[in-house]
């Protein structure tokens, strides 16, 4: 190279050089830093032990050099926030930028409350009994309201660092930058994604994306948490994903499902009382976590390396409803416990979660997957599953499901009523018997082997099975839990109307009028039935009360299984009528 070429390139270093000095090139924005984070696994020896590596991933050297961490400044806290929404064909999720919480998640499709005519509208001493009439909204647009709102201190979406308060209250005071102002999911529009970015707290940085699947009631939800500082950080940190809901009820003793904390371990469900919870309950090695109640679920899956979940639990005072007085109640919330990390510069944290917040519609709880349909637990599952499918398809026909009830009670009916059948003949020819065995029972008083042996004689003679009138109560027995527990865990029976009155089958008879309907027919299908002439004293006026008892209990019950009730015990009065008319053979001694 000759001196002029030289010269050449050693001027036009210079120039770049001071042109750099004096021109530097501008500081990308914040999102472009973090959209250079590397995706792929870092080696495990750039981590403490202590963390699991399958959570940790490298920044990218850029990361450093090309925004300096002094030249990032901590946004302030003060900045006024703003609320984002997303919305789908199934809910409306509100995020508020400051702290990146979660503040609302409504159900299009379902409603708190629904008006209904009751007699604690007159008498309000009965509210506590049979609930209220619900003419008072409870929520915004009265829509079923996912996060309930009312533990302030733990809204969903929100973290904690353990031994560090002042980071929490920081990043729950931030405000994040959001990616959209809205997000509104059109029918047919794949997955979307909204991130939260917060400013650079304490040497941290948090950012949380959303995706939102479209006709379905899944989030994924994905964590980042950043070191910018120069130093290596110890960090344990919580995050947390919302409380239960408000109940739907204010009163009333109608509720039979479980409410409460819920996950699912070792293939099974288990749940937790509310009340058992002393200042936190942990579970390990859950396949899914939440809290539940009779028809919702909130539950959440990790699909990252997160073993360790827990349950917390937080006092509220209710707001005061009509003739209902505000109380203390105690409400869970759940979160998962990241494994302890030593967090070095330029690394990130990430978790990922799969959420469901939603009906416990079998369908829905099938497309969410995780086993999550187990949550629909109901009692002699076997029996009740097949039931509640069956009343679902007498629905799509009839567009009733007091109507359906009603089918449905009739299609069991005529399935047992072989051994109805069977066993009403067997009652009648007890009957038939009861002189004869009156008989022997006063001739061997003092011998009871020998009465014994002498009315099992009488009953080859006359080919009667004295357990065969039981026999049709029995197989009821099963169907009847079995549809109770259906139809009170069945979230399409919630506010679904049948006649005038009834406006809610999932509620009890505000009125009181299908109670009373069937202790009425209780008490005739009794005096219809041959066994009760075979009883003593005391076992008659037993018999006596049943109708009596049972219809103070049915006035908690779900209308739609009162309606079951009282359609059963309609057809079993005309089965009995069909019997008595029957001729049977004369008796043998």
């Amino acid at each position: 190279m000759d001196k002029n070429t030289l010269l050449a390139v050693v001027l036009s270093g210079a120039i770049m050089i001071g042109w750099y000095a004096i021109f530097p090139p501008p500081e990308p924005p914040l999102n472009n830093v973090v959209n250079t984070v590397d995706q792929t696994l870092t080696d495990q020896n750039a981590v403490s032990s202590r963390t699991d590596s399958s959570e940790l991933k490298y920044a990218d050297s850029n990361l450093s050099t090309a925004a300096p961490l002094s030249s990032i400044a901590e946004v302030d806290s003060s900045l006024p926030s703003k609320e984002v929404v997303i919305e789908t064909e199934n809910y409306r999720l509100i995020l508020d930028t400051r702290g990146g919480i979660g503040k609302s998640l409504q159900l299009k499709h379902f409603k708190h409350t629904k008006p209904r005519l009751t007699l604690s509208t007159w008498f309000p001493f009965l509210t506590s009994f049979i609930g209220p009439d619900y003419r008072d909204e409870v929520t915004a647009g009265n829509r079923v309201q996912m996060f309930g709102n009312h533990l302030e201190e733990v809204p969903a979406f929100t973290q904690e660092f353990i031994n560090d308060a002042k980071t929490s209250a920081l990043f729950r005071n931030a405000v994040f930058a959001s990616s959209a102002e809205n997000l509104v999911l059109e029918e047919g529009e794949g997955n979307v994604t909204l991130t939260l970015t917060s400013p650079i707290v304490n040497g941290l940085q948090l950012i949380k994306i959303f995706e939102v699947t479209p006709a379905s009631y899944i989030l994924n939800y994905r964590v980042q948490l950043i070191n910018r500082s120069d130093e290596v950080r110890a960090l344990e940190v919580l995050y947390f994903f919302g409380e239960q809901r408000l109940s739907d009820s204010n009163g009333g003793m109608q509720q039979v499902s479980h409410e409460g904390p819920v996950f699912f371990f070792d293939e099974s469900l288990q749940t937790e009382s509310t009340d058992n919870i002393e200042n936190e309950l942990p579970v390990t090695q859950m396949k899914w976590l939440g809290v539940e109640d009779q028809y919702f679920i909130s539950a959440t899956v990790p699909m990252t390396t997160v073993r360790n979940g827990f349950f917390r639990a937080g006092t509220y005072l209710s707001e005061p409803q009509r003739n209902v007085q505000s109380e203390r109640k105690l409400s869970p919330y759940f979160g998962v416990a990241l494994p302890p990390t030593n967090l070095q510069p330029n690394l990130l944290v990430e978790s990922e979660f799969k959420m469901y917040y939603g009906p416990k519609e079998d369908e829905e709880l099938m497309k969410f997957g995780h086993n999550l349909v187990v949550s629909h637990d109901m009692t002699l599952e076997v029996l009740a599953g097949p039931l509640l499918d069956l009343l679902r398809m007498i629905y799509g026909y009839v567009g009733n499901y007091g109507v359906a009830i009603i089918i449905l009670t009739i299609i069991v009916r005529l399935v047992l009523f072989p051994l109805t059948y069977k066993g009403m003949k067997s009652m009648k020819r007890m009957q038939q018997l009861s002189p004869r065995m009156k008989k022997l029972q006063a001739k061997y008083k003092n011998n009871k082997e020998k009465l014994n042996k002498e009315m099992m004689g009488l009953y080859r003679k006359n080919r009667v099975n004295p357990l065969g009138g039981c026999l049709p109560m029995l197989l009821q027995l099963p169907v009847f839990f079995a549809l109770y527990s259906s139809l009170s865990s069945a979230v399409e029976l919630r506010h679904a109307p049948f006649i005038l009155w009834i406006s809610d089958l999932s509620q009890p008879d505000g009125l009181g009028i299908t109670p009373l309907l069937m202790g009425a027919s209780m008490y005739f299908q009794q005096k219809l039935t041959p066994q009760t002439a075979m009883m003593d004293s005391t076992q008659a006026k037993v018999m006596q009360m049943l109708p009596f008892i049972f219809t103070i209990f049915t006035f908690t019950f779900p209308s739609g299984l009162t309606l079951y009730w009282v359609t059963s015990n309609i057809l079993s009065i005309a089965q009995q009528q069909i019997i008595n008319r029957i001729k049977t053979p004369e008796m043998q001694d």
